[in-house]
């Protein structure tokens, strides 16, 4: 199962112990652990707050608590998180630990964001997906996924780790990234739709003045298009990932339908 969904397991304890005093886990906190695989993590949080961990493989899951030696603190629930009913949970607030898969890590991590009741999740990504995830505007990293963390979280790196932190060892280097979720998103959620429409039109052709591609892509007359980027401040040359979030968001309302 964790060669099929790419998963490497943490030993690096170091690391493990960056994880868990990053997400900053007081007695009164519960946790969801997205993962748990051996448990390395798991034992990091486990003095601290009550946790219920995720785990898709049905040996490890059976395992994890005798592992740990059965603590009173811990639920074990044998199930996909990206089909596990996050309301069974209950009202938050909750903090999210996660080393995540690196072929699901971007559907757990859109599910997480869409989730109303975490306050705090520190997980671990790809090091080429964290880069993007905590991108700031102008360089080649900052795109759709970096808009879509940022409108609901901030977004900060906590550690970076070698291959030789995991078991079986991956090709790639990997990053943890603590995000803080905003108490509102920067982009309410009525205008999201209208929102990725112009950002993901303008990224799809990234290389290219974002202004041409949206006049061309959104069927708009490119005087409307010319009128947004400067009632906005934006250059008529700039490109995709030049435009702040706040950009993006002025030029969705400005040219919506």
């Amino acid at each position: 199962m964790g060669a099929r969904l790419d998963q490497h397991y943490l030993v690096d304890s170091a690391a493990r112990d960056a994880i868990a005093a990053a997400a900053d886990i007081a007695p009164t906190d519960r946790v969801l652990e997205i993962g748990p695989g051996r448990g390395i993590l798991t034992k990091a949080l486990l003095p601290a707050a009550a946790v219920v961990a995720v785990e898709l493989d049905d040996l490890l899951a059976a395992q994890i608590a005798t592992a740990l030696s059965n603590p009173p603190n811990l639920r074990v629930v044998n199930a996909d998180f990206l089909r596990f009913d996050l309301g069974s949970l209950g009202p938050g607030p909750w903090k999210v630990a996660a080393n995540l898969p690196y072929a699901v890590a971007t559907p757990i991590l859109q599910r997480i964001l869409a989730w109303p009741e975490w306050t705090v999740a520190v997980l671990m990504f790809q090091k080429e997906v964290a880069d993007r995830i905590a991108a700031p505007p102008g360089g080649a990293d900052y795109g759709l996924l970096t808009l879509s963390v940022a409108i609901h979280a901030t977004a900060e790196f906590v550690v970076e780790l070698s291959p030789e932190s995991f078991r079986p060892r991956p090709r790639v280097a990997s990053a943890a990234v603590r995000l803080t979720r905003r108490p509102q998103p920067l982009v309410p959620p009525e205008e999201q739709k209208q929102f990725f429409r112009v950002a993901r039109a303008a990224f799809s052709q990234r290389r290219k003045m974002a202004l041409g591609v949206l006049a061309k892509s959104l069927g708009l007359e490119r005087e409307r298009v010319a009128e947004a980027f400067s009632a906005e401040g934006i250059a008529p040359a700039a490109r995709a990932e030049t435009i702040s979030l706040e950009g993006w968001r002025g030029l969705a309302r400005r040219l919506a339908p």
